[in-house]
């Protein structure tokens, strides 16, 4: 049962398989074991959404060693656009879950204990997840992989999706019952296991100049933070990316405006997403200020 806009449940042939999350129109996470009924030449499934439309989708690919599956939804057009914010948690964040298996269960929600740990999956692989504390101590967590952790609402920073839950913890006393620790995928880790949402074809025109030790430096940081066995992107300065031919003549101002809103629009959805530093935001927001200026002056550019 969906808790919201975003978070769906999934079905096949009339039984649950668990839940899932909205990343776009086009495309639905899920925990890869939610789908460990289906054979393996079963790819057709359907996508509960959360005002009670089903849509049709199609199991796109798996990435069984980070329990990860993405399911394709093959009628976009049915999405309402209510689409998550993302960001990147922090160590002390509350969190609450926007699916429970049913109307009889409660909903989950504690505080993130930790917001990057290597950590061994049930598949093999290892990855980048956030250890969350639940205040349910249920001894059973199963029905709840697959659903969206969204950061609550604080002083500071409003709600956000944060990850999605995998797995449970077993209590070592007691082996048949789960302790109330809870393991995550955050966004940061689902974005470098799917080549789907790889965009460094795009940042790279985006990145402000650097000098070559910063650029070293930014190197070493997300080869760390990227997930095993994924290359980080090549950094390319904007002083190393061709510009732009000059133009015949002046440009209208209104293209030029168009162009540069529809640019600042994307800056803020990446960041949003926790695909590109929004320390760098600002800086990349006046370099395409200037840009529009000299677009709509006739000149080229940078």
């Amino acid at each position: 049962m969906p808790g919201s806009g975003y978070a769906v449940d999934l079905y096949q042939a009339g039984r649950s398989l668990g839940a899932g999350l909205l990343l776009t129109r086009c495309f639905v996470l899920t925990a890869n074991h939610c789908l460990r009924y289906l054979t393996p030449d079963e790819e057709s499934i359907s996508v509960r959404l959360g005002d009670g439309t089903a849509v049709g989708g199609r199991v796109c690919r798996r990435v069984e060693e980070a329990d990860l599956a993405l399911i394709e939804v093959l009628e976009p057009e049915l999405v309402p656009l209510a689409l998550p914010v993302g960001d990147l948690p922090r160590r002390g964040d509350r969190w609450r879950g926007l699916h429970r298996p049913s109307l009889s269960d409660p909903h989950l929600g504690g505080h993130v204990d930790a917001d990057a740990v290597d950590y061994t999956c049930v598949g093999g692989g290892r990855i980048q997840a956030m250890q969350l504390v639940a205040e349910q101590a249920l001894g059973d967590y199963s029905g709840y992989s697959g659903g969206p952790v969204e950061r609550e609402n604080t002083y500071d920073r409003g709600p956000a999706l944060l990850g999605l839950l995998i797995e449970q913890y077993p209590d070592r006393q007691a082996p048949e019952r789960a302790a109330n620790v809870l393991f995550a995928v955050p966004l940061r880790e689902v974005m470098s296991r799917f080549p789907h949402f790889r965009t460094d074809h795009l940042l790279k025109a985006l990145e402000p100049p650097a000098s070559t030790a910063e650029r070293a430096g930014r190197h070493e940081e997300q080869s760390a933070t990227r997930g095993v066995g994924v290359p980080p992107p090549v950094v390319v300065p904007v002083s190393d990316v061709p510009a732009p031919e000059a133009a015949s003549g002046p440009v209208s101002v209104d293209a030029a405006v168009a162009k540069g809103e529809a640019l600042l629009s994307a800056l803020k959805e990446w960041s949003e997403r926790g695909l590109i530093d929004p320390a760098q935001v600002a800086g990349l927001q006046v370099h395409v200020a200037k840009n529009v200026i000299d677009l709509a002056l006739g000149g080229e550019g940078a």
